[in-house]
């Protein structure tokens, strides 16, 4: 009896990532099914340079009629140095989403992730608690509609990010990991950056849950068990001007920042350029420009283009540097599996890009319209632009994403 409560004890501290060996490269972990978690670049032995600065700009929740031509004008304006469109990861939720804007986002090389279903407002009473059931049901369920209603291919569709960044634990890893998430990019890191205490730790590359991970944990409940292949997108806490740490841009603040003239243009990108400074200058770990477009939004309230030129001239300042890519995560992720230094980046599978943009596989979209069975008693109407036909009899939604 008292053989079997020890070994069932071991298989517990094992599950939790207790006892096992410290992750070491090329020893106990190999590319590029595992990568131990590390402020190193696989090029730590060689200068700076041999390493590329990927830039990561990502933005949460629908594609609307709002906010498409500005992804669009993103997509046609900024070139990588290999010639390639910059790329961009769209972490999509379903209320509004226009399913034919966002396959066309995808066709011209961006990533399509996963953000939820329903994105609910109420962080204390449905996503804190949230068991695996929630997380599982949340995340497949938008997955499957981003195929059905998007065209988007599955074995494109590998990332996630928790809404309002509340991290689920284990029972959100398990139920990524068990339903073909290849990536989490939900885990704020302060302690890991360039920039945090006077002696800074390093900012962390992407890694995977091999073993247990060193990384801080800020918001939610981080996972403490091993998922073997799952990989982290770790969300390097930014500084803002007020010198607190942030890992949305849009949650980061500082004075004059919303204001109409000049002045406040150059706070955002001067806030902007020492962030990408402190990875471009210091050990090349990805850095990430995570955000909503309502932040742009701001603008026309405040009678401003405080925000929107202060993000284009960062975007245009990063796009004159050298070895600097502007991608998408799964991009920056299959280079982790591959690492290649700056000068060979170019005709890397995951880098390179056809002659001619791919034919459209959603030519003829439908906007479908629905007055009842809405999520939520305060609306009136929802349109839902899809490139399946016919529309669904009834609004699709969790637990029913055919709308039957």
């Amino acid at each position: 009896m008292a053989k079997c409560v020890w070994l069932a004890l071991a298989f517990s501290l094992l599950s939790l990532g207790w006892g096992q060996d410290a992750c070491e490269m090329g020893v106990n972990c190999h590319l590029p099914d595992c990568t131990c978690a590390s402020t190193k670049s696989p090029f730590s032995d060689l200068p700076p340079e041999f390493t590329p600065q990927f830039v990561v700009l990502s933005f949460d929740d629908a594609v609307t009629v709002t906010n498409y031509d500005f992804y669009l004008n993103l997509l046609n304006t900024y070139t990588n140095p290999n010639g390639c469109r910059a790329t961009m990861t769209f972490f999509v939720s379903h209320l509004y989403n226009d399913y034919a804007k966002m396959n066309e986002l995808h066709r011209l090389g961006s990533e399509i992730a996963v953000h939820s279903v329903t994105h609910k407002a109420d962080v204390e009473h449905y996503w804190r608690p949230a068991n695996y059931t929630v997380w599982r049901n949340e995340a497949v369920d938008m997955k499957e509609m981003l195929k059905m209603y998007g065209y988007i291919p599955e074995e494109d569709i590998k990332g996630f990010r928790a809404p309002f960044l509340e991290v689920g634990g284990n029972d959100m890893y398990q139920a990524l990991y068990d339903n073909g998430f290849s990536y989490d990019c939900s885990w704020p890191a302060l302690q890991y950056t360039n920039w945090f205490g006077d002696e800074p730790l390093g900012a962390l590359f992407p890694y995977t849950l091999d073993y247990p991970s060193p990384q801080d944990c800020t918001v939610g409940k981080c996972p403490d068990r091993l998922f073997p292949g799952m990989w982290v997108a770790p969300m390097l806490d930014l500084k803002d001007n007020r010198g607190e740490a942030c890992a949305m841009l849009d949650a980061c603040q500082g004075n004059n920042t919303d204001c109409a003239d000049q002045s406040c243009e150059d706070n955002v990108f001067n806030f902007l350029k020492r962030n990408f400074e402190y990875n471009y200058k210091g050990n090349r770990a990805p850095f990430g420009v995570f955000t909503h477009h309502s932040w742009f939004v701001l603008d026309e309230i405040n009678e401003s283009t405080a925000h929107t030129n202060g993000y284009l001239r960062f975007l245009q300042y990063i796009n004159s540097l050298p070895e600097v890519y502007i991608v998408s995560m799964d991009r920056v992720l299959e280079w982790m599996k591959n690492p290649v230094p700056s000068m060979d980046l170019g005709s890397h599978p995951a880098f390179t890009c056809p002659t001619f943009d791919p034919e459209t596989n959603c030519p003829d979209p439908v906007t479908c319209e629905y007055r009842e069975g809405l999520p939520d008693p305060g609306l009136k109407e929802v349109l839902m632009t899809m490139c399946r036909r016919p529309c669904p009899t009834n609004f699709p939604w969790l637990g029913n994403i055919e709308g039957k």
